[in-house]
């Protein structure tokens, strides 16, 4: 285990060292492999190196890490679709994956997930919550939007747990 001292990384030998004891405690981007390096005083060229050589051993694969965010995410039950575009974002994820990522949310999980948050949101608070009036369907409205799901699974959700069409035209 390499010693976490404050001392920058001058040699591509620690760089790589270094990288290898930050992967053993989690997987990282590419971008954030970079930075880490970047912050440990590496240069340009060391980091290129490292960052090139964990990629040929397979030690540092984007394509995995993005899966892994998105097994986690999937654990966070009440969020939608945009919610997961933002993770993937914020962990630096490349963009080339982050479609491919997306896709494995199928409408039908989107639309599951959509109503159990809405379930979730009703027993919390019912009479703010409430779809009969005007302003507890504006809540709700908002209450699913701020975690990521689109107008589309918001007014499915309402529809399949309240059992009758009620409109968002009205909030």
């Amino acid at each position: 285990m390499l010693n976490r001292s404050s001392k920058s990384l001058t040699t591509e030998q620690e760089a790589y060292d270094y990288a290898l004891d930050m992967l053993s405690y989690r997987d990282y981007s590419r971008k954030d492999m970079e930075l880490k390096l970047k912050r440990k005083g590496a240069e340009a060229e060391i980091i290129k190196n490292t960052v090139q050589k964990l990629v040929e051993y397979g030690f540092l694969d984007e394509r995995r890490y993005a899966q892994r965010v998105f097994e986690a995410w999937l654990s966070k039950k009440y969020y939608g679709r945009s919610h997961l575009r933002l993770e993937l974002q914020k962990k630096n994820v490349a963009d080339r994956y982050v479609n491919g990522i997306i896709a494995q949310l199928s409408d039908t999980m989107e639309e599951e997930r959509a109503e159990n948050a809405l379930r979730s949101c009703l027993k919390r608070n019912p009479k703010k919550y409430n779809a009969e009036t005007q302003e507890g369907r504006a809540a709700i409205s908002r209450f699913l939007y701020t975690r990521g799901f689109s107008s589309k699974y918001i007014q499915k959700s309402i529809n399949n747990i309240h059992g009758s069409i009620i409109l968002m035209d009205d909030c």
